[in-house]
């Protein structure tokens, strides 16, 4: 087991000013063809839409050479659904960390996001993904930013700018040997941006060369793209900024009794090993080391033929991040107008058809033979087409017979309905989704089904852009320990509208072992960070919230919840407050109305036994002469019962004394 490891800085190729330029002019080269047709994929959803012969022979046969723009549209149809709101950052900790320190990063993340004017960006390259095939977000520290602490910031990058290895075959981009970044400024806007390279910005090379190129398609409306644009005479020269992959030595020291690893760069390597405790723990075999290789970005950056640094950056993935609508294996994706250009162009033809067809049959024709009338008299009209020339006698022999133009078929009506139904089905964008009713279903189920449709094109078309966010997100973690490695002051709120200041690495001692420790450090936390999906999607407010009221009268959602799910401007914890006291005071008061009717149910019983006492006295006090006078009969009744049972029992007296003294009186003898 080697007690050292040998981290020598990686071996770098040498690349100067002209390697740089050169590569680019090989990229730019390969790329020819496909930067063109972005060109002409731009300039059809601008309407420039005609070729310079297409304009002439309209303007020779007398029709405006126009063009029936229905790409626009449906364009911005799809960007208002995909488009339309900020990111929602989903971050989870990694190991023993708590959900407070999660709640950081989310906050750092929108704070990032809001810094950068996200929304813009990420409009700009969703606006890309869908006309030009591919858009890019560029993941950057700006140490100017913050007061001088520097902080990450999101960028978009045109595509004309971004020159790709021609090699690579993932949508990612991240098996290109080198990515390069190259655009035109002008000397005095340049030096504002950097400063510190002023000499090296006077003595560069100038350059005029810009990297869009021209459709030459025609619009009487005049659009102009940087490429249509005329030159001043402002000095401008090229700016450069090459990203390759290099491998880096560190070294892996692994715990062997708690299986704990920690990765070491050279420079904290050398101070681990000036411990001689180290050493000690190595021959114990308690810890052991591995040199191992890292991914880095090694980053050139040259202006115009000087080389300004060459540095290794102390992140994995690219900082330049695509997103490819349509990857074919090559770095020069399609959108989705290079699919509607077809049906476009077959559009604007009917359209000169029908056209055409008006001209030809609401305008007279006048017939003339040559010398009859003055040419300074036949100039005079301003009618196109309404003027044939015939020689001489020909209209005098009947040799010109009139002619009318056929009547107009209706099957160019309903190919114009059919180009236009493929351009929508190229982007899912249909009619009656952008505002026209008379194309709306009949019902509200076919409505819903057609609409679930579209969403489900739409969210499956765009996940490439979230792909994209969740890179750029991850690149973020990795700049994270370095840029934002001081105390900073970062405000979270809550769900419920509640606002509370955090201060991040903020230094506190360990109440068990006494060590300095870092509060919510920033340095050495790891995340998962990802972006949900569909959050930057288009927001039906009131729809939400009525279907949230459903479940809630459903039983589902509570009242909390349900304000919990509220968009916009709401002071959510005022209003569950206040509808926390409403529902207090309501209990109090259902408790006081039952408490009132328990004492009038009372109340009413006092009121019902005092009646009846009172009639219990009443009808006492008028039965007290019927009491008497039935007691007075009663008296004399018992009095009546005694004498006649006192005459009973005299007469049964009499009746035996009478038989007595038959009894004893002799009798005579026979």
């Amino acid at each position: 087991m080697p007690l050292h490891l040998n981290l020598k800085k990686p071996e770098l190729d040498e690349i100067d000013a002209h390697d740089v330029r050169d590569e680019y002019i090989l990229y730019n080269s390969h790329a020819s063809t496909h930067r063109y047709q972005i060109a002409e994929d731009e300039a059809f959803y601008l309407g420039n839409q005609l070729t310079t012969a297409q304009k002439d022979y309209l303007l020779s046969v007398g029709q405006p050479p126009e063009s029936n723009n229905k790409i626009r549209p449906a364009v911005e149809q799809v960007l208002a659904n995909v488009a339309s709101g900020s990111p929602e950052w989903d971050i989870h900790p990694v190991g023993k960390l708590d959900n407070q320190l999660a709640g950081i990063y989310n906050a750092l993340y929108d704070k990032i996001w809001y810094d950068s004017n996200g929304d813009v960006q990420f409009r700009k390259a969703a606006k890309d993904f869908i006309v030009k095939g591919h858009g890019y977000f560029y993941v950057y520290p700006d140490w100017m930013c913050d007061n001088g602490l520097g902080g990450v910031r999101f960028k978009h990058i045109p595509v004309e700018a971004v020159y790709v290895d021609p090699n690579s075959s993932l949508p990612d981009f991240s098996d290109a040997s080198s990515i390069i970044y190259s655009d035109l400024h002008t000397k005095k806007h340049i030096l504002s941006l950097f400063p510190q390279y002023a000499s090296l910005i006077d003595e560069a090379q100038e350059d005029y060369y810009l990297n869009e190129i021209s459709s030459d398609k025609y619009s009487r409306d005049d659009v102009e793209s940087r490429a249509d644009m005329s030159q001043d005479n402002q000095p401008k020269m090229r700016k450069f900024i090459r990203w390759s992959k290099v491998s880096v030595p560190t070294a892996l020291v692994t715990d062997m009794l708690t299986g704990k690893v920690q990765t070491f760069d050279a420079d904290s390597y050398k101070e681990l090993t000036e411990d001689k405790q180290f050493f000690k723990l190595l021959k114990d075999g308690v810890l052991s080391e591995e040199l191992v290789y890292e991914e880095h970005i090694r980053e050139i950056f040259v202006l115009g033929d000087v080389l300004a640094y060459d540095e290794i950056l102390p992140i994995s993935r690219y900082p330049i991040v695509p997103a490819c609508n349509e990857h074919v294996g090559t770095p020069y994706p399609a959108g989705d107008v290079r699919h509607a250009k077809s049906p476009q162009r077959m559009l604007n033809r009917n359209e000169a058809l029908l056209i055409s067809h008006v001209s030809s049959s609401t305008n007279f024709k006048l017939v003339v033979e040559d010398g009859a009338i003055e040419p300074a008299e036949l100039q005079k009209w301003s009618v196109p087409n309404a003027i044939i020339r015939a020689n001489p006698g020909a209209l005098t022999s009947g040799k010109i017979k009139e002619f009318a133009p056929p009547a107009l078929s209706s099957q160019l009506y309903s190919e114009k309905s059919r180009y236009e139904l493929d351009i929508e089905q190229v982007f899912g964008a249909y009619k009656y989704l952008q505002g026209y009713a008379g194309e709306s279903p009949g019902t509200v189920g076919e409505a819903q089904i057609v609409d679930e449709a579209v969403g489900r094109k739409q969210n499956w078309k765009v996940m490439p852009l979230y792909d994209m966010l969740t890179i750029a997100g991850k690149v973020v973690m990795e700049w994270i320990p370095y840029v934002y490695n001081q105390q900073r002051v970062v405000r979270l709120v809550s769900e419920t509208g509640q606002r509370q200041d955090v201060t991040m690495n903020q230094p506190a001692q360990d109440p068990i072992t006494g060590e300095i420790i870092r509060l919510y450090d920033m340095v050495t936390s790891q995340m998962d960070v990802r972006v949900v999906i569909g959050s930057t999607r288009a927001k039906s407010p009131m729809a939400e919230l009525q279907k949230d009221l459903m479940l809630m009268n459903s039983g589902i959602y509570d009242r909390e919840e349900v304000i919990m799910n509220m968009k916009g401007d709401v002071d959510k914890q005022s209003l569950i407050q206040r509808h926390g006291e409403i529902s207090q005071l309501s209990q109090q008061v259902q408790g006081l109305t039952e408490e009132l009717k328990k004492l009038s149910g009372d109340l009413q019983t006092r009121e019902r036994e005092l009646f009846h006492s009172n009639m219990r006295a009443e009808v006492s006090e008028a039965t007290k002469p019927v009491a008497q006078a039935v007691s007075s009969v009663k008296a004399s009744a018992k009095l009546e019962q005694a004498r006649q049972r006192d005459k009973t029992r005299q007469a049964a007296e009499d009746v035996d004394a009478v038989l007595g003294a038959i009894n004893s009186k002799p009798r005579a003898s026979a």
